[in-house]
């Protein structure tokens, strides 16, 4: 009696193992069917283990909806296989096996033919992006018989701190087509939790396009190149790592390396802000950089194995938050200084470095195995698409940004406009300072050139016919430029008029002049040359400041004194020369010795001496082409019989 017992006892765990190694899905002749038996296991890596001859029956059996390491291989990392007999059903259609996700790769084989890997395997395997979902066509031939099937598993000792390896959920067979559609399911909602951002950093593209916009309509405002720049990069790389992502890329690139590939952007991004904000870029700045590329190197290192998950995501984070800190020092110091723009930056700040912190302590605690939870804090999330704060916080910033560049443009468009105003005016004045058509004399001809180096000139010439057949000439250059310039040309040009009348020496109207000058200017002052030339030949000069005249090709010695404008105590000088037929006095502005070519090179006063018998024009001419820089004025005498002038 007791013989038989032990041998039914016998049979019935004979038979409990043998179950537990095989699993029948042949009832299942449409649909999916779960696998939920056990499955044979062994750690190490031998290509004939994916033999289905290979006698397996000495491994043990571990339970695949859970992990190795709650099954009594805890440190286990590296290379493990699973085995299992699957008896398909009796169909002509088509069948697919589903492994589900496993930590960190896997292929699968049936009866040592290679189905498929999920994740990366080859040449050497990789710590890999996976979809939950799989469809693993297996081969017609094998409908409706047993099969052996057998998973090469390869758990990266890097995730070894928050996860051990193996299968996460019971795997499935059943019909290829509703096995592919749950593929289909799972890649869209991977695709769908990816929205959130991906607005985010559609509204950054349009960020970076218009940032691209101010810089193209002003050149010199490279902090719009830099946010462009920052914007635009940020948004593809964006975009480059969300298909490595859905395309089952590996992670190391998509979390480690990305962090890396954006480091050019970052910097980009303190251009644009310490621009913006028209910061020195001191320690605070370049703390900024450092910080940033520490971070991101301990990220990327410790997914590469050189130190621990947590580790390297906690360096990060603690790097991350310094960076928001020296931002934020830096957006409080313009805000000091007074600055608008400052005001609307600061908010979003702060809220995007807090919200770094706080996804990152997160990261820190599920690399530690501490929480289940990677994702980032959710705002929303109706299990598909989700909104982190981050992603709020982030878009707050960028509506910051935009505002101040709408604010500021609109303030630029406003300048321009009152500038441009300024100049037409500046320009109607400026055409007082010189006169359209010059005046005719018997005993000598006058012709002259300006060129302004900018719209609005500061020279100025003026030619009085007097009544003893004399001329008053007068040539200066006020301070400055622009229609404060012309204002105070203007105010001399009246004074001239006005003083033409009463016959004065060239060293009295200076002296009139400069009393006028001192007590209405406003810091400026102005260079200035008088001179009254006789029908006979007689010139009397006096000079304020002025560049001294040539004649036939050799500077007069002219006495200079102070500028107009300066102080009411000074004193001028005239000295009497005589012009003979044929003769040339040449006055100039400092605008020709002071050109200056693309080496650097002045024009210099040999230069000058050298052209000053030439015609105004040729002179003028000779100064632009050399490289204009500052007005360029000639106004040139010739004095001959008036028969040879009229001839």
């Amino acid at each position: 009696m007791r013989k038989p017992l032990l041998l039914a006892l016998l049979a019935t765990v004979l038979a409990a193992v043998l179950r537990a190694q095989s699993f029948d899905a042949s009832q299942w002749t449409q649909g999916v069917a779960t696998i939920d038996s056990l499955w044979r296991f062994h750690p190490g890596d031998n290509a004939a283990w994916a033999s289905p001859s290979f006698d397996d029956s000495s491994w043990p059996l571990l339970a695949t909806g859970q992990r190795w390491g709650s099954q009594g291989y805890p440190d286990l990392s590296g290379y493990a296989w699973y085995r299992l007999r699957l008896k398909l059903p009796a169909t002509t259609q088509p069948l697919a096996i589903d492994i589900g996700h496993i930590n960190s790769a896997a292929e699968i084989y049936a009866d040592g033919r290679l189905l498929g890997e999920n994740g990366i395997m080859r040449p050497r395997p990789d710590w890999s992006e996976q979809n939950d979902d799989n469809a693993f066509p297996l081969p017609l031939a094998c409908n409706g018989r047993w099969v052996e099937i057998a998973v090469r598993v390869w758990k990266s000792p890097v995730a070894s701190s928050y996860s051990s390896g193996g299968f996460g959920k019971h795997p499935a067979v059943g019909s290829l087509p509703l096995l592919q559609a749950s593929r289909r399911m799972a890649f869209a909602e991977s695709a769908a939790s990816l929205l959130s951002p991906a607005i985010v950093h559609l509204l950054t593209l349009v960020l970076g396009c218009f940032s691209l916009g101010l810089f193209l309509l002003n050149r010199r405002s490279t902090e719009y190149a830099w946010g462009a720049l920052w914007a635009i990069g940020s948004a593809a790389l964006f975009v480059l790592v969300a298909v490595v992502e859905l395309r089952q890329g590996s992670v190391t690139f998509a979390v480690g390396d990305q962090e890396l590939l954006q480091q050019p952007f970052y910097l980009a991004q303190n251009l644009f802000l310490w621009g913006f904000l028209r910061a020195r870029r001191g320690w605070l700045f370049f703390g900024t950089i450092v910080l940033n590329a520490i971070g991101a190197c301990s990220l990327d290192l410790a997914l590469r194995g050189y130190f621990s998950l947590p580790d390297g995501q906690s360096i990060l984070t603690v790097a991350y938050t310094l960076v928001f800190v020296l931002v934020i020092t830096r957006v409080l110091l313009s805000l000091r200084a007074g600055s608008r723009d400052a005001r609307l930056l600061l908010l979003p700040i702060i809220l995007q470095g807090i919200g770094v912190c706080v996804d990152g302590i997160r990261q820190a605690i599920f690399w530690a195995g501490h929480s289940q939870a990677r994702d980032s804090f959710n705002l929303w999330s109706n299990g598909v698409v989700a909104v982190s704060w981050n992603d709020l916080f982030d878009a707050l910033n960028l509506a910051a940004i935009a505002m101040a560049l709408i604010l500021r443009f609109t303030h630029s468009a406003r300048e321009e406009k009152r500038l441009a105003t300024e100049v037409a005016s500046a320009r109607a004045v400026q055409e007082q300072l010189v006169p359209a058509a010059l005046p005719q004399f018997d005993c000598f001809r006058i012709s002259a050139v300006y060129l302004p180096a900018t719209e609005v000139g500061g020279d100025f010439y003026q030619v009085f016919p007097q009544g003893d057949r004399s001329a008053l000439i007068v040539v200066g250059d006020v301070s400055g430029k622009g229609l404060k310039a012309a204002m105070t040309g203007a105010l001399i040009l009246g004074a001239l008029r006005s003083l033409a009348q009463e016959s004065l020496s060239p060293s009295q109207m200076l002296s009139r002049l400069n009393a006028q000058l001192a007590t209405s200017s406003d810091g400026g002052f102005v260079t200035c040359l008088v001179a009254r030339i006789a029908g006979d030949g007689t010139v009397k000069l006096a000079n304020a400041g002025h560049l001294a005249p040539y004649c036939n090709g050799e500077e007069v010695s002219t006495p200079s004194r102070l500028p107009l404008g300066i102080t009411r105590d000074a004193d001028y000088v005239e000295i009497t020369l005589r012009l003979n037929p044929g003769d040339t006095l040449t006055f100039l502005s400092d605008g020709i010795v002071e050109a200056r070519n693309a080496r650097g090179g002045l024009f210099g006063f040999d230069r000058t001496r050298e052209i000053s018998g030439k015609s105004a024009e040729e002179i003028a001419q000779a100064a632009q082409q050399f490289g204009q820089e500052d007005d360029i004025t000639v106004l040139t005498l010739h004095c001959a019989p008036a028969e040879v002038l009229h001839a």
